[in-house]
């Protein structure tokens, strides 16, 4: 659901680069609170499976679709680090493969981050908590997962009809939420697969809200190389799902390109506003490789790799900063014991 360059009025491009400016500030400065390891390597893991996710186009009707990711990563890492995670896989998409224009690059995180992640995180937490238990975890992320897409799809068509197209607001809306119902199961699946693989495996990778903080939590309960040994067991199931499924994704046009075509507000599919290493996802040109299959998982292990520095480097920048600027000591504060030992 990537958003191309001229579809939005130069108004709407600017104030929606504003507003999803400063989302992702706030979310920045949320990760003030997220210490150690648990937090840079579950956001370069997440970043990295949702990059090679979103490659993979499931078939649906006429059109395609792929994982938006938000509510996924939103039940692992909380919702506003969750939308800097999808602003760290729309940054790379955009500038390395061409994928969604630079000028809509505010709009795009506001539908998928801030819609996606910290919208969807707010309607999964009250069905988790209703249903509870790991049953909880998946309904409320499966069902959130689905609405997400929803809301996305209508999110574009109110930015869509803000951009000169409010005749066709009713239209637009009614065959996005018609085509995006039907992905949004793909999303629902997709995301249910996932968490119920977590929770069996690592059960205690789920974000708990009560770990949101600066100090205590359970961010420092595993030592440093268990957590990198994890980074690394997440970025080779990336590349992975990258390597053998994105060569066989499906071509048909996605979601908001189908609708666009069919409505007529999108002629056709234009070319990068901006030179890319590697247009489309295809890496025959920088590489020489004459087989796409080959030259999109060379594209999938670029992107994931890239992806998941880019997302290490900001939570190591963000996440780490939290206790020197208050004063605060990530050690576990001290217990009964170990006061009175030290008592005068």
């Amino acid at each position: 659901m990537h958003i191309i360059n001229k579809l939005l009025d130069l108004n709407v491009a600017a104030a929606t680069s504003v507003i999803g400016g400063a989302g992702l500030w706030y979310g920045l400065r949320r990760l003030e609170r997220r210490l150690g390891e648990r937090a840079i390597v579950l956001m370069g893991t997440m970043a990295a499976f949702v990059f090679a996710a979103q490659m993979v186009n499931f078939p649906a009707g006429p059109c395609s679709g792929h994982l938006l990711g938000g509510v996924l990563a939103a039940a692992l890492v909380g919702p506003w680090a969750g939308a800097v995670v999808i602003a760290a896989v729309l940054i790379v998409q955009c500038l390395l493969f061409g994928d969604g224009g630079l000028m809509a690059l505010g709009a795009n995180f506001i539908n998928m981050g801030l819609v996606g992640a910290v919208g969807g995180y707010a309607i999964y937490a009250p069905i988790r908590r209703a249903v509870g238990g790991s049953r909880g975890v998946i309904v409320g992320a499966m069902a959130a997962a689905w609405f997400s897409v929803l809301l996305a799809a209508g999110a574009f068509s109110v930015e869509l009809a803000v951009s000169g197209h409010w005749a066709d607001f009713l239209q637009v809306l009614s065959w996005m939420t018609l085509v995006h119902a039907v992905i949004g199961l793909g999303e629902a699946v997709i995301t249910g697969l996932v968490l119920r693989f977590i929770l069996l495996t690592r059960p205690d990778l789920i974000y708990e809200p009560d770990s949101d903080a600066v100090a205590g939590g359970i961010d420092e309960r595993l030592s440093s190389s268990r957590w990198y040994q994890l980074g690394a067991a997440g970025l080779a199931i990336s590349l992975a799902v990258g390597i053998i499924l994105a060569p066989f994704a499906s071509d048909a046009p996605d979601g908001l390109e189908y609708v666009g075509q069919h409505l007529g507000f999108i002629k056709a599919t234009p070319a990068p506003s901006l030179p890319v290493l590697i247009p489309d996802y295809d890496a025959r040109a920088l590489t020489g490789l004459s087989s796409l299959k080959l030259a999109t998982a060379v594209a999938a292990v670029v992107g994931t790799l890239t992806v998941f520095c880019l997302a290490i480097v900001i939570a190591s920048v963000f996440a780490r900063r939290g206790p020197a600027s208050h004063g605060m000591s990530s050690s576990p504060p001290a217990g009964p014991a170990e006061v009175a030992a030290h008592a005068p």
